[in-house]
C-alpha cells in the first residue's frame, strides 16, 4: 500500500472525511515536492478498496487492494506526460495529450467492473495541453455519475478557469521545517548544518532537500551556484560552458532563486535560498542596478514557460547570462 508523507496525514484525514459526500473533481494542490502523488495514490486506492477501514482508508488486503499494488485496476486510470513512444525510445514529451483524454471516453461509458466507482488520477494536471484541457473540461461538464477526477498540481493557477471552477481544491500545505528537519536527520544521519543548508535551498520541500543530499546532485548543485555566482565578473559565455549542457529545468529553478537572493540583499533583507552565499550576494547587489535587476527578474519569471521546450538550449543558456550580466554597471 502507498505511504503517505507524515506530514500529509492530515490532508489524507480531511480527504477520507469527504467519501460520504465526494465531488466528482477535486484538485489537491500544493508546493512540489512534498509527496502530493504519494497522497493521491493512497486517496485512489481508498475510493478503491471494497474492504475500507472504519476511517474510510484503504485495507490494504482486499482484491482491489492488491490490484492496485500491482498498478492493474480495471477501475483506474492514470493520465501523465507521456515518456516513450510504442517502440520504447525515449519522445521527451512534457505534455499531457489531447488522445489520453479521448482515451478516456470508452473507460467512463460503463460502468465499474467491481460494481463501485472509477477513479480518474492526473498528475501533474498542469501538464495538459490547451486541446487536452479543453476535453477533459467537456467531461468534467456532463461527468459519469460514479466516475472520480483526482488532479494534482504545484501550479493550479496553470489550468484554465474553467476547469477549476468544477473542481473541490484540496489544499497540501508545505509541512513545518521542524518535522521535516527531523525526517532529514532520520533519511541522512547528516547534521544540522547539512540540513539547515538543504531546507533553505530547498524552500522548506522535503522530496527536493532530500535529493540535495544525494552525491550527485549535491555536486551538480554546487557546479551552478560556483558558475551563476561568477557573474559579472567571468564572462556570461564562459559561464555558459560550464552550465549549457545541463537541462534548462534544472539550473533555470537556481538562476531565479539567485536573482530573487540578489534582490532580497540589494533591499537590506537576508538571504532566503543561499543564506552561506551571503558575503557574495552583497558584492554582487552593490553592484546590481535596482531598475534593470527588476526587469530582469520579471522576464526571467516569464522563461519558466519555455523552459521545457527551448528551440536551442546553448543559445537559450547564453541569452539568459547575457542579460543578467547586463544588470550590472
Amino acid at each position: 500500500m502507498i505511504q503517505v508523507y507524515s506530514w500529509n496525514q492530515g490532508a489524507l484525514d480531511r480527504l477520507l472525511a469527504m467519501r460520504r459526500n465526494l465531488p466528482h473533481a477535486l484538485i489537491l494542490y500544493g508546493p512540489s515536492g512534498i509527496g502530493k502523488s504519494a497522497l493521491a495514490e493512497r486517496f485512489a486506492n481508498a475510493l478503491l478498496c471494497e474492504s475500507p477501514t472504519p476511517a474510510g482508508d484503504a485495507c490494504g488486503q482486499c482484491s482491489a487492494c492488491g490490484w492496485f499494488a500491482h498498478g492493474n485496476h480495471p477501475d483506474l486510470r492514470r493520465l501523465a506526460p507521456l515518456s516513450e513512444s510504442d517502440d520504447g525510445k525515449e519522445k521527451g514529451s512534457r505534455d499531457i495529450r489531447i488522445d489520453q483524454v479521448r482515451a478516456l471516453a470508452e473507460f467512463l461509458s460503463v460502468g465499474g467492473h467491481r460494481g463501485a466507482r472509477r477513479v480518474v488520477l492526473i498528475d501533474p494536471a498542469d501538464r495538459l495541453n490547451m486541446p487536452a484541457a479543453n476535453a477533459l473540461l467537456k467531461t468534467l461538464e456532463e461527468p459519469a455519475g460514479d466516475a472520480v477526477f483526482l488532479l494534482v498540481s504545484a501550479r493550479p493557477d496553470g489550468l484554465p478557469a474553467t476547469i477549476r471552477s468544477r473542481c473541490v481544491r484540496v489544499e497540501v500545505p508545505l509541512p513545518p521545517r521542524a518535522a521535516v528537519a527531523r525526517w532529514l536527520q532520520d533519511e541522512t544521519g547528516a547534521g544540522e548544518a547539512d540540513i539547515a543548508s538543504w531546507l533553505a535551498m530547498a524552500g522548506g520541500r522535503p522530496l527536493h532537500a532530500r535529493l540535495l543530499a544525494e552525491p550527485a546532485q549535491a555536486a551538480a548543485h554546487r557546479l551552478l551556484v560556483q558558475a551563476v555566482a561568477r557573474i559579472p565578473e567571468n564572462p556570461a559565455v564562459q559561464v555558459a560552458d560550464a552550465i549549457a549542457a545541463i537541462p534548462a529545468a534544472s539550473w533555470l529553478p537556481v538562476m531565479q532563486y539567485w536573482v530573487n537572493d540578489v534582490a532580497r540583499v540589494a533591499a537590506g533583507a537576508d538571504a532566503v535560498r543561499f543564506p552561506d552565499q551571503r558575503e557574495r550576494l552583497a558584492a554582487i547587489a552593490a553592484r546590481a542596478r535596482a531598475d534593470r535587476l527588476t526587469g530582469f527578474a520579471a522576464w526571467l519569471q516569464r522563461q519558466t514557460a519555455a523552459v521545457d521546450h527551448p528551440l536551442n538550449p546553448r543559445l537559450f543558456c547564453e541569452d539568459l547570462l547575457l542579460r543578467y550580466s547586463a544588470v550590472f554597471d
